[in-house]
């Protein structure tokens, strides 16, 4: 087992080698450092992650007893207490601060998780399994009847069909195929897919995912200055020629993290480009992506934003530099662009919690199915980001993405990386240790 500081190893030991606990100034300001370095020159997953978040649980009555320490630690203990909640307390697998049960209960709107009565038609549902061409049509052009019922365009409904580049169903069958339905309320908007089958031999997916966006305060009405968003995975049982509709969390037991992916609740669907029918949805697709951008940065309901770090990729940056540029590069770039390369890294011009949601831990790091993260997918596979940008070259895309990663959480020389410098609260230190 690998050698890390006071307090990491005890869940190995017996109880009568675990350490005591800090219980001054200096020795959780000894702790607090070596802590973070450690975790930092870790793999920022995984095991460590529980080790350092039980040990501060275990602690938690020391720090309260010594307040500089305590506000010396916040960004520290708050970032250990959301990002193992799903691991370490029951009931909080999607990792809110409110238990999962309740996440799904308690909505300003009731129906806002829940489908539509229309999705769980069964004759729509057996056309979604069939997935030929005549079912897809059928499934289309009964959402088209329903608009027929709707005098309101804004309001009407949007479907289409596409496949995922990087994202399978979360079911176990990996299918990437789509059948996308947006529902606009008036207090609401639902963004609605349900998993289609790929492999003729394969079994169908049974995975429905639901993201919702809050657009007005309920009772009042009143439009909400950032909308509020909570997402849904629903779950397809078939069972005696009939499909019945239940939750991901009740059928299997499994939920996860939402906020480690959606940075920004609605992502923009990037369907891949050799199997969308462009012709026939591209108008649909690009109203929808339009729609998605409308709402801004969205509050995730449950979630602290603010815990997960700052964003990545600021404006400005102590550690962008030529040498910095240079080293993180590794070639890719040749020196009269590495300017161009630093521009480039300024994600939260955008991504600052107001235009779109911050990039914070663990985007970068975070793996999806498919291989990759959401950031080298958006820069180097859809090259959607940065936006507007159209110069940069397959080369420098790839160093973009090393570079975000360094300056975030590696650092350069003996500066740390941005999530490090939050955590250490070096200044707090210098100041309560005067």
């Amino acid at each position: 087992m690998r050698a890390l500081p006071w307090g990491i190893l005890y869940l190995a030991a017996s109880p009568a080698l675990v350490p005591p606990c800090p219980t001054d100034l200096p020795g959780f300001q000894d702790w607090h450092e070596r802590t973070t370095r450690a975790f930092f020159a870790s793999n920022l997953e995984g095991e460590i992650l529980v080790e350092i978040a039980t040990t501060l649980r275990r602690c938690s009555p020391q720090l309260e007893a010594v307040p500089a320490a305590r506000k010396c630690m916040s960004n520290f203990s708050s970032f250990f207490e959301a990002v193992t909640r799903d691991k370490l307390v029951s009931g909080h697998q999607m990792g809110a601060s409110i238990p999962d049960e309740q996440y799904f209960s308690e909505m300003p709107y009731p129906e806002m998780l829940e489908l539509p009565a229309e999705l769980k038609d069964q004759e729509l549902l057996r056309w979604l399994d069939e997935n030929d061409d005549a079912s897809i049509t059928s499934a289309l052009s009964y959402i088209d009847g329903i608009n027929a019922t709707i005098p309101d365009p804004r309001l009407q409904w949007i479907a289409f069909i596409y496949t995922s580049q990087h994202l399978p169903t979360p079911d176990g069958t990996r299918s990437l195929g789509r059948f996308f339905v947006y529902v606009p309320r008036k207090d609401f908007d639902q963004y609605i897919q349900f998993g289609l089958q790929q492999d003729p031999a394969g079994k169908p997916p049974n995975g429905v995912s639901v993201v919702a966006v809050q657009k007005t305060a309920a009772g009042t009405g009143e439009v909400l200055k950032i909308p509020r968003a909570r997402l849904k995975d629903f779950w397809r049982k078939r069972d005696g020629g009939r499909i019945e509709i239940g939750t991901r969390l009740d059928e299997t037991g499994i939920a996860e993290n939402c906020y480690t992916c959606h940075k920004q609740a609605t992502l923009p669907i990037t369907p891949d480009p050799l199997e969308f029918d462009e012709a026939r949805f591209g108008e649909k697709l690009n109203l929808v992506n339009a729609r998605m951008a409308s709402h801004g940065a969205l509050d995730l309901d449950g979630f602290t934003r603010s815990a997960y770090g700052p964003p990545m990729g600021p404006r400005t940056s102590p550690l962008r530099t030529p040498e910095f540029l240079a080293a993180c590069s590794a070639g890719r770039v040749a020196p009269e662009r590495l300017a161009r390369l630093g521009e480039a890294m300024q994600c939260a011009t955008c991504h600052d919690g107001h235009v779109r949601g911050e990039l914070n831990y663990p985007s970068g790091i975070h793996a999806q199915p498919q291989g990759g993260t959401l950031v080298s997918f958006y820069v180097v596979n859809h090259k959607k980001m940065p936006l507007g940008a159209t110069d940069l070259s397959e080369p420098e895309r790839h160093a973009l993405v090393e570079c975000l990663n360094a300056e975030y959480y590696r650092g350069f020389g003996d500066q740390p990386g941005i999530l490090q410098a939050w955590m250490l609260e070096e200044d707090c230190w210098r100041e309560a240790m005067r």
